[in-house]
């Protein structure tokens, strides 16, 4: 059996941060399906194509979360994930971004809503990724400079 690390555990805060994160690009999955972006009888516009890759990228950083939550901590199948994961969600505040810019012209209610409410939360679920990789990035350092010592 290999050993034992707390940040393994079901309490500790890297796996409850890995839980949030996972909640959150769930709910963000199901905000996107709210705006219907697979189009209407009209087809695709630009800002459904939008939507729809925000949708894709939010369902990719919810499978990484789930592969993040059975991997033992510190290996490097889970550095690989938490980089990609940390990659998808900066990459997804682009094209959300973008949608805010063409809904701004049109006034739309959508428009306000993913300008004040879900891009900001789609920037705070970037930045709890990117603030969990660097504790565990500080906790590495600190585990390694103590073993020398």
């Amino acid at each position: 059996m290999g050993d034992y690390d707390s940040r393994d555990a079901p309490h500790s805060t890297t796996t409850q941060l890995i839980f949030a994160l996972l909640a959150g690009n769930l709910f963000a999955v199901f905000c996107v399906g709210a705006f219907r972006p697979l189009g209407g009888p009209t087809g695709f516009s630009a800002a459904s194509n939008l939507v729809l890759t925000v949708g894709v990228l939010s369902l990719v950083a919810a499978g990484l979360l789930f592969l993040a939550s059975g991997m033992r901590r510190r290996s490097t199948p889970w550095w690989l994930v938490t980089i990609a994961l940390n990659v998808i969600h900066v990459v997804r505040l682009m094209p959300a971004i973008v949608a805010i810019a063409g809904w701004a012209e049109t006034g739309e209610l959508a428009g306000m809503f993913w300008t004040f409410v879900f891009v900001p939360f789609l920037g705070v679920l970037a930045a709890v990724g990117v603030v969990m990789t660097m504790r565990e990035v500080r906790k590495g350092r600190r585990r390694r400079i103590s073993q020398t010592a």
